[in-house]
């Protein structure tokens, strides 16, 4: 194996430092010192992971201060970009959603609509069910056709119950059945603990989920549909000549919000997932269990603080970029582009960045034939010495095995280290 490095010192601190000089300029609550004291407090108990393993950290803290607490039973904060996990507590216990289902329901109806299985303009027939749901409504009217855009509006803003009857009866025939697209989807997001039974989140026993998995639905639904994303930031939204106004109340207190959804029942409490982009910076916030829909946008909003002022985020990679050129022996071509498949981020401590390193770990030596796409190394970060990230970098291109005198050639000069 070799080991090149990607990135000098120099050159990674020319990529941070403008970001963190913007950074500096629009920092929240920075002459807040309490604020920023409780922030400090949080590091040493919050965990930076990534459950796949893609990007891992610590925020450290001074030794004497104790442990960030969020006033909810569950909450969590994580990168939406790099996956890194920022704060947990409790993150992986079973909690009733409420109303955070509908952003399964949205994740389905936006993957339909980019499939091109549904159209914005399209219009859907209301049915009975639909029509006498309980709790939060759109106030369709049964037997009436509603378009999809009237009705996704009326899911993301609104958050009615009747609208997503509307929704699921149309993609799977029956809630039940749109229940199962819902579990089978959760799976495939890597949402271990989440069991739907209905597309609204009214109570039912089995009817679970978790912090952790609500961020996985977050992540997911910001990275594959932002071509969608307009309709959690809506404040207010009128159907059948009824105004009613987005529950995310911190979409008028933070220009830097952008969704993405509340829920309430008596067993789940006040639950929300909060996201925001600030400075390149995408963070989510789930909290789930507050007392009250006050405590819940407090504590989301103080989370999200808490990772824009402690933590940066770094495109270090575009999707398909050179990671490096690599030497290819017995193939048609003397080298091919070691490149990574999608975009890499790294989330890191302000406070640790220097200490960051990217190198390449390759398969040497590399002997065609190689297809496009087949591993050829991966690309490592490490932070303080300790790795943070580890990414499969692949073959841009095929490359084919060269003739018999090309073989014999490179493994002689393979031999004598040539």
């Amino acid at each position: 194996m070799g080991w090149d490095t990607v990135l000098s010192r120099k050159e990674l601190i020319g990529l941070i430092v403008p970001i963190c000089l913007l950074a500096a300029m629009c920092q929240v609550d920075a002459a807040d010192p309490a604020r920023a004291a409780r922030a400090a407090k949080a590091a040493d108990s919050s965990r930076v992971a990534d459950p796949s393993g893609a990007n891992e950290a610590s925020a450290k803290a001074d030794a004497d201060k104790g442990p960030f607490q969020v006033n909810a039973p569950s909450a969590i904060l994580g990168d939406i970009d790099s996956g890194a996990i920022l704060f947990a507590q409790n993150d992986q216990t079973l909690m009733h959603p409420a109303s955070l289902t509908k952003v399964m329901t949205l994740y389905l109806a936006y993957e339909a609509l980019a499939s091109g299985n549904l159209k914005l303009e399209e219009k859907l027939p209301v049915s009975e069910k639909a029509w006498r749901m309980s709790g939060s409504k759109t106030f369709v009217r049964v037997g009436d056709t509603v378009r999809v855009e009237d009705l996704i509006l009326g899911i993301a803003v609104q958050s009615g119950n009747d609208a997503c009857v509307v929704v699921a009866e149309h993609l799977a025939s029956s809630e039940e059945a749109f229940a199962e697209m819902m579990n089978r989807k959760a799976k495939q997001l890597g949402m271990t603990q989440s069991h739907f039974e209905n597309a609204s989140g009214m109570p039912a026993d089995s009817h679970m989920t978790t912090a952790r998995d609500m961020f996985l639905l977050a992540q997911a639904i910001k990275r594959d549909f932002p071509q969608y994303a307009h309709f959690s930031q809506e404040k207010q939204y009128s159907f059948n000549g009824i105004r009613q106004y987005n529950r995310n109340r911190l979409l008028w207190r933070d220009p830097s919000i952008t969704g993405l959804k509340t829920g309430h029942t008596k067993d789940a409490g006040y639950c929300l997932i909060a996201t925001n982009d600030k400075d390149g910076q995408r963070l989510a916030a789930v909290v789930m269990g507050a007392k009250s829909s006050h405590i819940r946008e407090e504590e989301a909003l103080r989370l999200l603080r808490y990772g824009n002022r402690l933590f940066e985020t770094v495109r270090l990679f575009e999707a398909r970029a050179v990671v490096r050129n690599l030497r290819v022996w017995k193939g048609q071509l003397d080298h091919v582009d070691g490149i990574v498949k999608e975009a890499l981020f790294v989330t890191v401590p302000r406070k640790e960045r220097s200490g960051m390193e990217i190198g390449l770990v390759y398969n040497e030596p590399l002997v065609a034939p190689l297809a496009e796409g087949d591993q050829v190394g991966h690309v490592v970060v490490k932070l303080g010495g300790k790795e943070i990230v580890n990414r499969p970098v692949v073959a841009g291109v095929a490359v084919p095995a060269g003739g018999l005198v090309r073989s014999m050639l490179d493994s002689v000069r393979m031999r004598l280290g040539w």
